[in-house]
């Protein structure tokens, strides 16, 4: 948490996290430009965004590292992961190894990040037909890994993006008042 300017109050920084095509990209697109492209190109390292939002009355930034998800990024994905205050821990729901996974993204960045809070993300949901994980397992996932929450999202239609993101700036915000 850092000042930034007379304009805004705070800074958090927020990470993407999740394996390769889970839809990090495409889920900090349309919160950054509202936009959905069908195809992306795979992140190499980190891609850095940044949004603007008023919460409560307070001026805020988001600064929003979306990270590679594979592994051969792993390496260089510590650096990415320090200072971090929060996280988007993102799976595809048609793919039950990337809601696996979901732990030892946690772990990774937890490593250099302790105190960092996370809410569990399950996108794609327009893609119902070919679902893996139902809400009621993403729910009880979140509350076993202490996750602030869990929602489920579609970068392709914009559902619930918007929320998730603002659901961990909230929380965010509200730590920092309490100190």
């Amino acid at each position: 948490m850092k000042k930034i300017s007379k304009n805004y109050d705070y800074t958090f920084k927020i990470l993407l996290l999740g394996d390769g095509a889970v839809g990090k990209t495409a889920l900090v697109h349309r919160f950054v430009h509202d936009k959905f492209a069908s195809a992306y190109l795979m992140t190499i390292g980190m891609e850095p965004y940044s949004r603007y939002e008023t919460i409560d009355g307070v001026k805020i930034v988001y600064s929003l590292w979306d990270i590679a998800g594979q592994d051969r990024f792993k390496v260089m994905r510590q650096m990415f992961f320090r200072g971090a205050m929060g996280a988007l821990v993102t799976f595809d729901l048609t793919r039950k190894d990337s809601f696996t996974n979901t732990v030892n993204w946690i772990n990774e960045a937890k490593s250099e990040s302790p105190d960092l809070l996370f809410i569990l993300v399950g996108n794609k949901n327009d893609l119902e037909d070919q679902r893996m994980i139902s809400t009621a397992v993403g729910e009880s996932k979140a509350k076993e890994l202490g996750a602030i929450g869990y929602i489920e999202t579609s970068a392709l239609t914009g559902t619930n993006v918007a929320e998730a993101f603002r659901k961990i700036g909230k929380k965010l915000l509200d730590d920092r008042r309490k100190k």
